[in-house]
C-alpha cells in the first residue's frame, strides 16, 4: 500500500503546485472576486501591487512622489522670445527681464539644470535656411544670456526652422508668432 501512496502524493503535490504556480501567476485561479496585494521594495522605492485574480488585471502604484516647486513650474512652461524679419536680435520687453531674473536665481541655486534655447522661423525661405536661421537664433539667445550672467554650460540650443508653429504663417502675425527662440527648464 506505501509504494502506491508515495506517487500518488508526488502526483496530488505537482497538481498543486503547478495549479498554485499558473493561478497566481497568470490569473488563472476561476476564484470571482479573489485579491491579492503584494509590497515589494524595488531600490528602495516601495511599490505597491494589487492583483485582482477574476479579472486578471494587475495594477502598480508608484509611492515615490516628484515635488515641483512654483518657480520650477513657471520655468517648465517655455517662456517665447521674438525676432523680427530676417533678423537675430531681440525684441526686449519687462516680461522677458523678469522672467529671466527668476531663470538666473533659479540656476544659481541649482547649478546642475539646464535651459533649453530652441530656435524657430517663420515659413519664408528654404528649410535648410530657416534652420540655420533658427539655430542662429537660440545661439543669440544664449549669448545674450551669457552677457546677463548666464553660465554657458546651463544653455543647450537647437534650430527647429519652422516646424513646430504657434500660429498660422498665412498672415504677418502669425509669422512674427513663429520668428522665436523658446527657453524652458530642461526636465
Amino acid at each position: 500500500m506505501n509504494r502506491l501512496l508515495i506517487p500518488l502524493f508526488i502526483l496530488l503535490g505537482s497538481l498543486l503546485f503547478c495549479w498554485h504556480w499558473n493561478c497566481n501567476r497568470a490569473g488563472n485561479c476561476g476564484f470571482e472576486g479573489s485579491t491579492h496585494t503584494y509590497d515589494i521594495a524595488l531600490d528602495s522605492v516601495a511599490v505597491s501591487t494589487n492583483l485582482n485574480l477574476a479579472d486578471s488585471v494587475a495594477s502598480v502604484t508608484d509611492t515615490t512622489a516628484v515635488v515641483v516647486t512654483e518657480e520650477e513650474k513657471l520655468l517648465l512652461e517655455p517662456h517665447e522670445v521674438y525676432f523680427e524679419t530676417s533678423k537675430s536680435g531681440i525684441k526686449r520687453n519687462a516680461d522677458l527681464d523678469q522672467w529671466l531674473t527668476k531663470a538666473k536665481l533659479y540656476l544659481e541655486k541649482n547649478p546642475d539644470k539646464n535651459f533649453t534655447l530652441t530656435g524657430y522661423t517663420d515659413s519664408d525661405g528654404a528649410d535648410a535656411d530657416n534652420i540655420v536661421l533658427s539655430a542662429k537664433r537660440a545661439e543669440t539667445v544664449k549669448s545674450i544670456l551669457v552677457k546677463d550672467g548666464f553660465k554657458p554650460d546651463n544653455l543647450l540650443t537647437e534650430g527647429k526652422g519652422e516646424t513646430d508653429p504657434i500660429a498660422s504663417n498665412d498672415s504677418p502675425d502669425g509669422k512674427a508668432k513663429n520668428r522665436r527662440v523658446s527657453i524652458k527648464l530642461k526636465n
